[in-house]
């Protein structure tokens, strides 16, 4: 049996992942990592910037994830309405 765990937020490949900018001029701002530029560099666009390309650094963003909760059946079987 094996022991590694591998969590999807671990994960390094961000092509294609909503990032959130948390520093810098376009501090709040969201869009889709494009293209790696370098190690720890990355072009993002669409979201907030539309269809300019603007480069970040890693340390500048944090991937922006939506987790959709699903009730199991039996947690809504019996409930009103």
């Amino acid at each position: 049996m094996s022991n590694n765990v591998s969590f999807l937020y671990n994960n390094p490949d961000f092509l294609g992942q909503t990032v959130f900018i948390k520093r810098g001029k376009h501090q709040g701002k969201m869009g889709l990592v494009k293209k790696v530029l370098a190690k720890e560099r990355y072009a993002v666009t669409a979201g907030d910037f539309g269809e300019d390309v603007v480069e970040f650094e890693r340390q500048e963003f944090i991937v922006h994830r939506y987790r959709k909760l699903k009730m199991r059946a039996d947690r809504t079987a019996g409930r009103p309405g």
